[in-house]
């Protein structure tokens, strides 16, 4: 898919969330803004007046709120979309009525904290006339994608392993960035908070992948830093057809920044890519070979334009894939205010999302019990 877009003018969005202090706001403003498919206009950036004031001031934006009743107040109307970027157990509330009053919502993931908030937004979600997607960025990679079309064209054979993992040293080496880390990460609530933070992404890349979601699993979850929560997740799960798969993900790995790694094995290759190296796909196959796909080899979809803000060899990562996902964005907005289906392979939905958050709340039963389970949607 080319991810093109007739709109001639960027979207205007306006941001809940995210400012100077926030963990992803500085990415979602470079990465809406990247390829001129959107333009944060105004927003409230915080709750805290000193950082909203701060944040306009370095972005160069002219217009901001000092609260999200304001802003909704004065620039509903005036905004294509209002992008949500609180903290996760706020991010429900704040859905909620933007939804109640029909207005687009990006949401950063997890879209809620549970699955009784997920239940609670189907209540009031319509396809027809609610524009709500989900923001997770890894699927934005080239050479995901790349892995994705191959996997579609048949080119691994059956698939017999799915192994994602995404280790973190957080939890016992900071980053010296951030205060870290905040007070709602330190809360296990009906799902772990590690698992809404980094779990929901392997569930996601997993779905994204094949297509498809685990039949039955077995969790483990561990405790292993001072924070009295949950840190270290490990889940095995069989598939329909025989597929097995495997999760790692935790805050308590040192010297793993952000390990996020994905194996896929099958009967005729199999492949592996690695976030720290994301321009390169290794790729082994039956007869002994080993390739290594990037922009500039690929056959299927990482050498496309849009790709390829600059040709391969100057490496292209984490914001360049924020924009890419973006990018889809833009086109599915835009399908929406035609008033067509705005379903999209890359996009995320209230569906998917439910889907992610029951795997994870079935997960919490299956440690809890220590037994497997078969996975059940409600």
């Amino acid at each position: 898919m080319k991810g093109e877009t007739k709109t001639m003018q960027p979207f205007k969005l306006a941001f809940v969330g995210g400012g100077l202090n926030s963990v992803a706001g500085y990415t979602h403003f470079s990465a809406s803004r990247m390829d001129h498919k959107f333009q944060v206009a105004t927003g409230v950036f915080s709750r805290n007046k000193d950082t909203n004031q701060k944040t306009v001031d370095f972005w160069g934006i002219k217009d901001h709120y000092p609260s999200f009743e304001e802003l909704l107040e004065k620039e509903a109307q005036n905004v294509a979309a209002f992008v949500v970027l609180l903290p996760t157990p706020d991010h429900y509330q704040a859905v909620a009525e933007l939804l109640k009053r029909n207005i687009p919502v990006i949401c950063e993931k997890p879209l809620a904290y549970d699955c009784g908030q997920i239940k609670a937004l189907q209540k009031i979600y319509n396809p027809q006339k609610h524009f709500l997607v989900t923001t997770y960025n890894y699927s934005g990679y080239p050479l995901v994608r790349e892995l994705k079309a191959m996997i579609e064209a048949g080119e691994f054979g059956d698939i017999l392993h799915i192994h994602l993992e995404m280790p973190q040293e957080s939890f016992l080496r900071p980053p010296k960035t951030l205060d870290y880390p905040p007070g709602w990460r330190k809360v296990d609530r009906e799902i772990p908070t590690v698992c809404l933070d980094l779990g929901t992404h392997l569930f996601h890349l997993q779905k994204f992948l094949t297509g498809r979601v685990p039949r039955r699993f077995v969790s483990k979850m561990n405790s292993f830093a001072p924070y009295k929560v949950i840190d270290d997740v490990k889940i095995i799960s069989e598939f329909d057809g025989g597929t097995t798969g495997y999760m790692w993900f935790g805050k308590t790995a040192l010297g793993n920044r952000n390990g996020l790694r994905i194996r896929v094995f099958g009967t005729k290759a199999s492949a592996e890519w690695f976030q720290q190296e994301p321009e390169k796909l290794f790729v082994n196959k039956s007869n002994g070979s080993l390739n290594i796909i990037d922009r500039g080899n690929a056959e299927k979809i990482a050498a496309e334009k849009r790709y390829n803000r600059m040709f391969a060899g100057h490496p292209a990562g984490f914001i360049e894939a924020f924009a890419n996902l973006y990018r889809d964005i833009a086109e599915v907005l835009e399908l929406f205010k035609q008033g067509k289906d705005y379903s999209h392979p890359y996009i995320w939905r209230l569906d998917d999302e439910a889907q992610n958050l029951q795997f994870f709340e079935q997960a919490v039963v299956s440690n809890k019990e220590n037994r497997w389970v078969e996975f059940t949607e409600k």
